[in-house]
């Protein structure tokens, strides 16, 4: 009975004017045609010869022959024939089409008494010979690796169904994330095309993705109206298509049928074996979960005033189901946002005594134990942990690359911060984790054209500007550094505790410079101040080249367990004392793998 009145419904909205004005219309082109013979293959839409998949060049006139000859294959062309259908607008000697044949026949690597493509009927014309496949869109498809879910367009724009559009694509950027052969772009940068009209090519190339995954709700009634389309970014090919009338307690289902369809449209029916793991249906509580999707979208906002909206949902969700694992972990994200260290803790905690299969509990739990705990081998295993449940999680990636930055494995390092780029393209934070690992590993060059990449996107992102100061110091080129030192004072007015450890930055620029005075001036004003970190005031001891000062002081930093003592391996603006053995012994002290 209710596949009847599903059914009903579907077919009464989809005949619907309402339909047709939300759904009608198509986005993508006309079905494309190829031809295969022998390790060639002819693209007619792109008007392309390929050879083992690398283009042959082909002059225009000689593509063309190439075509009539193969779509005539096994028949005779007499030169007559070739004349009007390739030359046909144009007023040419017989003697075009021998030289033409000629050059098609070296394109082929053919020589002239080999036959093996191109037979010439001596007095007639030529017979195209070989076996000649053709293929049309539906047999050309070829493993996708590699995939972006586009926010879902909420059709009515009616706030209630808002939720449950982005509840739908996370839910299915979830799903499919979950194959270790298919990368999925991370929710950060798809989330920055909402709203906005795409084109499915320049999408593509943007988030270097080889299909995207668009989707439109809408809510007649009870009943939620999903369209959904997979397109190929490389033609703008439609590839799959289907709609879904649905329920909104059966989204999770709906997400897992929807993921299932698509796996198979991207030909990913060999990973079979590879299914999504048990545990995606969080919870069987639909209340709790329109909670938890609301908190999700609140926190979304990344604002103050959103992150808090988004714990009171969270935190609803968990009264309605207290084994929620993922609300759990969802708070945790909110309480790190905050700073609140603990409870971000509590929560983490929680949701993997809940359910151990999360990824990106995983991961966070990884990082607090990176920097918090300074338990290395433990933070390591939490990373791994979360790349084999969801390898397609960036900020896992993000947060690996800075532990394997810090301790000195900067191959490693790269590997992992690449990964989190070609995951999240658009986040400013992923650009610049290649960066980061570059300033710690001394390519400063390199750091340098990397962290300008990052500022071309947005010139007022005050971590890279920072960093870019800090690169800049240690190539000696003290007054660059300083005007990006200045500009991020200028970006952050009214944060008194950041302008601080600006100032403290500004201090190693004048030690290092020659300006003795200045940078003891400034010093003592930041350590006054009460709020920079120990380590900070070290590392402008470093530069003065007062090592006891810096002992002092970094001692000061490992007793209040100052999150930046696991830089102490590798950070450059330790240089000063980087020979001394009272630093070998901190090192070692704090639990870093020996120098």
């Amino acid at each position: 009975m209710i596949e009847i009145t599903r059914a009903a419904a579907y077919k009464s909205f989809t005949s619907s004017e309402e339909f047709r004005k939300k759904f009608g219309k198509r986005m993508f082109g006309q079905a494309k045609i190829c031809y295969e013979f022998g390790p060639f293959q002819i693209d007619t839409r792109e008007r392309q010869l390929l050879r083992d998949g690398k283009v042959v060049a082909l002059r225009p006139k000689v593509f063309d022959t190439l075509l009539v000859l193969v779509q005539n294959s096994g028949h005779i062309l007499t030169k007559d024939d070739m004349m009007k259908r390739v030359w046909s607008d144009t007023a040419v000697e017989e003697g075009n089409v021998s030289r033409t044949i000629s050059s098609l026949r070296s394109a082929l690597g053919e020589r002239r008494d080999e036959h093996r493509y191109i037979e010439t009927i001596p007095w007639r014309g030529y017979r195209f010979v070989a076996t000649v496949k053709e293929l049309r869109s539906e047999d050309l498809g070829k493993a996708i690796n590699s995939v972006a879910v586009l926010p879902f367009v909420n059709v009515d724009a009616n706030p209630t169904t808002e939720y449950l559009a982005d509840g739908i694509t996370e839910g299915l950027i979830a799903n499919l994330a979950q194959l270790t052969n298919l990368r999925v772009i991370s929710r950060n940068s798809v989330f920055r095309y909402k709203g906005r009209e795409v084109d499915a090519q320049s999408v593509g190339r943007e988030l270097n993705v080889e299909a995207l995954l668009l989707g439109r709700v809408a809510e007649p009634g009870e009943f939620l109206s999903i369209s959904v389309e997979l397109v190929d970014t490389s033609d703008d090919r439609h590839i799959w298509g289907a709609q879904y009338v649905r329920s909104p307690k059966e989204l999770f289902v709906t997400c897992e049928t929807i993921a299932r369809n698509v796996r198979e449209k991207l030909r990913l029916d060999t990973l079979t074996s590879e299914a999504p793991r048990t545990g995606l249906r969080h919870t069987l509580n639909h209340e709790a979960h329109v909670c938890y999707l609301k908190g999700r979208y609140h926190f979304n906002k990344l604002t103050l005033e959103g992150v808090q909206k988004a714990i009171e949902y969270l935190k609803q969700a968990i009264e309605k189901d207290p084994t929620y694992a993922l609300a759990y972990a969802a708070l945790g994200d909110c309480h790190n946002y905050l700073g609140q260290r603990d409870e971000a803790k509590n929560a983490v905690v929680k949701a993997l005594e809940l359910n151990d299969n999360l990824g990106e509990a995983h991961a966070t739990l990884g990082f607090f134990r990176f920097l918090y705990e300074w338990d290395f081998d433990g933070a390591e295993d939490e990373f791994k942990r979360a790349l084999a449940l969801s390898p397609s999680y960036a900020e896992a990636h993000h947060w690996y690359a800075i532990y394997l930055a810090n301790l000195a494995r900067h191959e490693e390092a790269e590997q992992q911060a690449r990964q989190a780029v070609a995951l999240d393209p658009l986040s400013l934070l992923m650009m610049m984790t290649p960066a980061m690992n570059s300033f710690l590993a001394r390519h400063y060059d390199c750091a340098i054209e990397q962290l300008r990449a990052v500022l071309d996107m947005d010139p007022n992102f005050v971590a890279a500007r920072s960093v870019l100061g800090n690169v800049l110091v240690q190539k000696g080129l003290h007054e660059q550094a300083l005007t990006e030192y200045h500009t991020v004072l200028e970006l952050i007015k009214g944060a008194p505790p950041v302008e601080v450890s600006v100032k403290a930055l500004i201090a190693q620029v004048h030690a290092k410079s020659d300006r003795r005075s200045d940078a003891v001036s400034l010093l003592e004003e930041v350590i006054a101040a009460g709020t920079a970190s120990q380590y900070s005031i070290a590392a402008v001891y470093s530069a003065l080249g007062d090592r006891d000062a810096a002992f002092e002081w970094l001692n000061k930093a490992y007793e209040q367990r100052d999150l930046q003592m696991v830089s102490l391996k590798v950070d450059p603006s330790l240089d000063g004392v980087r020979q001394d053995a009272r630093l070998a012994e901190l090192v070692n002290r704090v639990g870093l793998p020996s120098l």
